[in-house]
C-alpha cells in the first residue's frame, strides 16, 4: 500500500469527513448523515459463499467501512456504509464493489442464521434452509467509489457496462449493478460548496492539480480556511509541493496555498 492510500483512508477515516462525502453523494450535501451515528466496523469482508461445499471462506479488505444507526419517529435507521479508495482507475470496479456489497449482505445472514439457532433451536424446513425467518430483513450496505487518481475515470460505471453482450433483450435478465462514483472531474465549481468540511477544498484542488495557471483559486474563500490535516492530505494526493513547515501546526490559513491564491489573483487582474 502506497502513501496515497495509507493517508488517504486516514483522512477519510474521520467521522466528519466520513459524513460530508456520503451527505454529498446521497443528500447533495445536506448534513443527513451526521457523526455521532456512526460505528466503526470490521474491514475484513469474511463469508462463506452459498454452494461453496470445501467451507472455504473468501476473504476481501474494504477500505473504510462503518455502521450508521440513527433514531427515528417509528423506531431506527441502519446503514452500512463503505468507501472504496481508489488512486489508480480501477477497470474491474463495478465487480470488485459488487462482491464487496454481496459479502456484506452475505454475513449479515450468517449472524441472523446463528443468532436464530441459539435463541430459536426448532425452526421450519424452510428457515432452516435459508438460515433467514420469512420477518428477517438486511441491513442496506451502499459502497461509495471515490477517485483520487488525479485523471478522469474512463472505467466502466456499471455491470452492464462491463459485459460483452449488448442485446437489449438479454440484458432484461441480467441485474445490473451500478458503481456510486464521486469523481472530482464530474464535479461542477459550484458543487464543491456543497461539502462541509475541507475535504471541499481537497476535492477541488484534485480536479485542477493539472491547470497550467491557477486562477480557479479566484475568490474560493474555502481556501482560507484548510486545515494543516488538509493541507497535508493535498499535498500527498495531488504531488504539489505546499512547503509546509513540520512544526506549524496552528494555523487556518496556510501559507502556501495563500501565496497560490495571491499568484493567481494578480495574474487575474493583471
Amino acid at each position: 500500500m502506497g502513501k496515497i492510500d495509507t493517508e488517504a483512508k486516514s483522512y477519510l477515516s474521520n467521522n466528519e469527513r466520513f459524513c460530508d462525502v456520503f451527505n454529498f453523494c446521497i443528500y447533495h450535501g445536506k448534513s443527513v448523515i451526521t457523526p455521532d451515528g456512526l460505528n466503526e466496523l470490521d474491514t475484513t469482508a469474511l463469508a462463506i459463499p452459498y454452494g461453496n461445499k470445501a467451507r472455504k471462506h473468501v476473504q476481501k479488505h474494504r477500505d473504510l467501512l462503518k455502521l450508521y444507526a440513527a433514531k427515528q419517529d417509528k423506531g431506527a435507521i441502519y446503514l452500512i456504509l463503505g468507501l472504496e479508495i481508489e488512486t489508480k482507475i480501477h477497470y474491474g470496479m463495478p465487480v470488485r464493489a459488487m462482491l464487496y456489497d454481496a459479502m456484506s449482505y452475505t454475513h449479515q445472514v450468517q449472524l441472523i442464521t446463528e443468532q436464530r439457532r441459539e435463541v430459536k433451536p426448532k425452526q421450519t424446513y424452510h428457515e432452516f434452509l435459508s438460515g433467514l425467518g420469512k420477518e428477517d430483513r438486511l441491513k442496506p450496505v451502499i459502497t461509495i467509489v471515490l477517485n483520487l487518481s488525479g485523471k478522469s475515470w474512463d472505467g466502466c460505471k456499471s455491470l452492464h457496462e462491463l459485459l460483452a453482450v449488448k442485446d437489449e433483450q438479454l440484458l432484461q435478465f441480467i441485474p445490473d449493478y451500478r458503481l456510486n462514483l464521486l469523481s472530482p472531474d464530474l464535479l461542477d465549481e459550484q458543487d464543491f460548496d456543497k461539502f462541509r468540511t475541507s475535504l471541499g477544498a481537497a476535492m477541488q484542488f484534485i480536479k485542477h492539480q493539472h491547470d497550467d495557471d491557477m486562477n480557479w483559486m479566484l475568490d474560493q474563500k474555502r481556501m482560507e480556511s484548510v486545515d494543516r490535516i488538509t493541507a497535508d492530505f493535498i499535498q500527498t494526493a495531488t504531488g504539489v509541493n505546499l512547503h509546509l513547515k513540520e512544526n506549524d501546526e496552528a494555523y487556518k490559513y496556510v501559507q502556501s496555498m495563500g501565496q497560490l491564491y495571491e499568484a493567481s489573483k494578480r495574474r487575474g487582474h493583471g
